[in-house]
């Protein structure tokens, strides 16, 4: 039972798949490429059914659609209106091959949505399948063998030379065209009406008038008249000489506008190469706006993408969105996917909230180092104690790649309650390479946060001498001076002085900036 159920909830998400093409076929231009992505998006809903070799076949009423003689996602009012729209079209019967392809899927969406009367004239959609050597999807033959029988006759057949996919369609696109040009003027109208209209009520009516109108315009060359709708929504939702239910009624509008398909439109037009700074700012503002309606679409997109400069405009989008889309960002923080984890969580540190600092913690942990090196970040963009102190425990920790970069972002954050954590570190004992390095990155941690607790433990670094590991020992040395200067205390200059005149040049050298930055720092 739990199978059969399963199966009818998998049929229904393809058949919600085949509606969300016919509005991509009636929102778009015929050869614009979300077309053929929202075909292959409906493929991979059929994928799950027709794995093995299966095929699909559903029987069509006008209230809906059967499987084995069952309801499927009954009182699905959006699948019914699917079975409506089939059965108009005088199909009873549907079934989808194995073998289905995106192409196949594409073609088939834009014949269905040919006029019920010009199907008939052309001998019924299947009459047109078959002419288009489309044998993948089938209506109104029941029998498998029947169809695969067909199917080898037709694909025996040569082309015939007369059939003109494009002219089947030509007049269905003579109409649509006649009819966008119609919804673009009403919608126009319309707008120029919204924007003088003082009563509230009156507004309210038009938004649901303007929504349907609005989304029939979601094509390149309307993008002026599509910006200017946004425009006024988001103007309408803020404005304060609107009044509150003004607001409320433009937050439901834009709320009602916050589906893939919108957003996938001014995404296209934000990440284009010709659009002009100052639209793609108003862009960023309008799909911020929307917010965490929008926020998972935008993770799939930023997961999808692969230019590093549309990536960082995603990435914008997201972070002006703000704490608001932080419950969708931090879903994608389990991703199998290290690099959707890692934008993830340049996301996290960009919005900045407290609240996030609980899911970074436990990502300095993750198996991949890039992840971990990008927690780090994130937790030093959102600084704040309780960062301060993630930090602190990991500069303690034994994660040697993290360390030293929780080690420098103390210093970047300034964060005195670290100094004697950081103080300890430089008390090691210890001449390796990598023990160096990390009481160096110490050193500039301590002269980042300015702290004067720091410099009797600077000084003795100075003056001490070690001729077994002098090379190492220098650079310590010059590093404890550069801190020094840092800090710019008037105490350390006798100490600085003596040190311009060490025998080790680069030392000498270090003292002499650290003297012009505290003559400086004292003008």
């Amino acid at each position: 039972m739990e199978k059969a159920s399963e199966l009818h909830n998998l049929i229904a998400t393809a058949l919600t798949g085949v509606i969300k093409q016919i509005k991509a076929v009636r929102y778009y231009p015929a050869k614009h490429p979300a077309l053929q992505a929202a075909a292959k998006e409906s493929l991979r809903s059929f994928e799950p059914i027709l794995g093995g070799g299966s095929h699909l076949s559903v029987t069509i009423r006008k209230e809906g659609f059967l499987f084995d003689d069952s309801p499927v996602a009954k009182g699905n009012q959006v699948l019914t209106q699917l079975a409506t729209f089939c059965f108009a079209r005088r199909i009873q019967h549907l079934t989808f091959l194995a073998d289905l392809n995106s192409n196949d899927l594409h073609h088939f969406v834009h014949y269905l949505r040919l006029d019920p009367q010009e199907l008939q004239k052309q001998g019924g959609i299947q009459a047109i399948l078959e002419k288009a050597r489309l044998t993948t999807i089938w209506t109104n033959i029941r029998d498998l063998d029947d169809i695969l029988e067909r199917r080898e006759e037709i694909e025996a057949l040569p082309e015939d030379p007369e059939f003109d996919p494009s002219a089947v369609l030509a007049g269905k696109e003579d109409v649509d065209e006649g009819q966008a040009r119609t919804d673009a003027l009403n919608l126009e109208t319309l707008l120029a009406r919204m924007e003088q209209e003082n009563n509230d009520a009156r507004f309210q009516e038009a938004i649901q008038e303007l929504i349907p109108l609005l989304r029939l315009q979601l094509k390149d060359e309307q993008r002026p008249l599509v910006m200017r709708a946004f425009l006024l929504f988001c103007r309408c939702a803020t404005g304060k000489q609107y009044s509150e239910d003004r607001k409320q009624n433009a937050r439901l509008g834009l709320s009602q506008l916050a589906t893939d398909t919108t957003t996938d439109f001014l995404v296209a037009y934000l990440v284009e190469e010709e659009t002009e700074q100052k639209t793609r700012n108003t862009l960023i503002q309008i799909l911020a706006f929307m917010g965490s309606k929008i926020t998972n679409r935008l993770m799939e997109l930023l997961a999808s993408e692969n230019s590093a400069a549309k990536r960082k405009l995603l990435h914008e989008v997201l972070v002006r969105s703000g704490p608001a889309s932080l419950p969708i960002v931090n879903k994608y923080l389990s991703d199998d996917r290290w690099f959707v984890v890692r934008n993830a969580v340049a996301l996290l540190g960009d919005i900045r909230s407290q609240e996030s600092l609980a899911e970074l913690t436990l990502l300095l942990q993750h198996d991949e180092i890039r992840i971990r090196r990008e927690t780090i970040r994130a937790l030093t963009r959102i600084g704040g104690k309780r960062a301060i102190n993630i930090l602190l425990q990991t500069a303690a920790s034994d994660d040697q790649e993290l360390r030293r970069q929780a080690i420098l972002s103390l210093g970047a954050l300034r964060a005195a309650a670290a100094v004697p954590t950081l103080m300890a570190i430089l008390k090691q004992k210890g001449w390796s390479q990598r023990g160096i390095d990390l009481k160096k990155d110490t050193i500039h941690a301590l002269g980042e946060i300015r702290d004067p607790e720091a410099i009797p433990e600077l000084l003795k670094i100075i003056q001490k001498k070690n001729w077994l590991h002098r090379q190492l020992n220098d650079e310590l040395r010059v590093a404890a001076t550069a801190a020094l200067g840092d800090i710019a205390e008037e105490t350390t200059r006798y100490a600085l002085e003596k040190a311009t005149n060490d025998k080790a040049t680069t030392v000498a050298r270090a003292a002499a900036q650290a003297l012009m930055q505290l003559d400086k720092a004292n003008t």
